[in-house]
């Protein structure tokens, strides 16, 4: 190869060298250009695995980046600022294709999103140890909440709820104290009074007595079993259809009464027993007035009989001369003998 192979040769490499290297340097500082949004959040948990650069997520979409870590020792609170790229979130119109939500009304979303539960949380990347933010809607738990007015921030707000971790350290911290908080000692005294008070009613002689009295009594049930079972099958049967027998008969005498009697009811004419009960009642009347008519007048006979009767028995020749006529008052009349 000659001299003027081998300078085109590296001439050809270090042309291809160089578009290599610009095309990654415009590969990456493509996304400087592209429109951004920032969001912050405030945690009170360790933040161990996460660091600038590291990815935010929407529900597991990556949407961006950390891009700054800040500590506020004073109130035990770490600040952490996204950086959200836009292009991710899209707006329907209708009868159009999605768009883009502009960077202007960026935030006025997310305010509107956090208001409906938007929260972000910390979650592990893999097996690693890194972290990441996610960025997620949660209906249930109240996210930690601080009086972001003391703080600055100049980017928007959203929420924060402790990680997975965080939860699992505060249940097993809480569990803890709880175990703590139990009185081994007492219920390990308690347990063995318990203990020793069946041991001493076990061993108790009225403990072998009730024992016995058990077996007695299903020694007993069982020769009753026994005397029953050898009661045959056709005697029990027998006095079993004769009662069934005596009840249907009683049964069909009830029915049959119950029978007669509504045909009864049926046959009586009420209407004609009401008027002959007031015709009757009317007579009753009547010959109620008759009776004390006939009883008043027996009543003055027997008066004239018993007066009859004194006058007799006062002058007996009135019964031949008849009853005198009383005397009058007046003087007589004399015509012939004026004077």
């Amino acid at each position: 190869m000659n001299d003027n192979s081998k300078f085109k040769l590296g001439l050809f490499i270090i042309f291809a060298a160089a578009v290599f290297f610009a095309g990654l340097f415009i590969l990456g500082t493509m996304d400087r250009f592209k429109e951004k949004a920032h969001i912050s959040t405030l945690v009170s948990e360790s933040v161990q695995g996460l660091s600038v650069g590291s990815a935010v997520k929407y529900q597991g979409v990556p949407i961006g980046n950390v891009c700054e870590i800040m500590i506020y020792p004073i109130d035990n609170v770490i600040r952490i600022d996204m950086e959200i790229n836009i292009s991710k979130f899209k707006v329907q119109q209708s009868g159009h294709a999605p768009v883009t939500i502009p960077l202007e009304d960026f935030n006025e979303h997310v305010a509107e999103a956090v208001k409906k539960g938007l929260c972000c949380r910390m979650e592990l990347e893999g097996i690693t140890g890194g972290k990441y933010i996610e960025l997620q809607m949660e209906k249930t738990d109240a996210p930690t909440s601080y009086d972001i007015s003391e703080f600055g921030l100049e980017y928007t707000y959203v929420p924060s709820q402790p990680s997975l971790i965080s939860d699992l350290r505060g249940s097993v911290t809480a569990i803890l104290a709880k175990l703590e908080s139990i009185d081994y000692k007492g219920i390990s005294d308690r347990t063995n009074a318990v203990l020793d008070s069946i041991n001493e009613r076990v061993n108790s002689p009225k403990f072998d007595e009730t024992i016995d009295n058990v077996n007695a009594m299903v020694t007993s049930a069982r020769k009753s079993i026994d005397n029953l079972e050898k009661l045959t099958g056709s005697d029990v049967k027998d006095k079993i259809d004769n009662i069934s027998q005596n009840v249907s008969v009683a049964v069909n005498a009830v029915e049959s009464l119950a029978k007669t009697v509504e045909e009864e009811i049926k046959v009586i004419d009420f209407a004609q027993i009401n008027d002959n009960l007031r015709s009757f009642l009317t007579t009753a009347i009547r010959t109620s007035k008759t009776l004390d008519e006939t009883l008043f007048n027996i009543n003055n006979g027997v008066d004239a009989m018993i007066e009859l009767i004194l006058y007799i028995d006062s002058d007996p020749a009135a019964l031949i001369q008849g009853k005198k006529k009383p005397k009058s008052d007046a003087p007589e009349k004399d015509g012939g003998n004026k004077r």
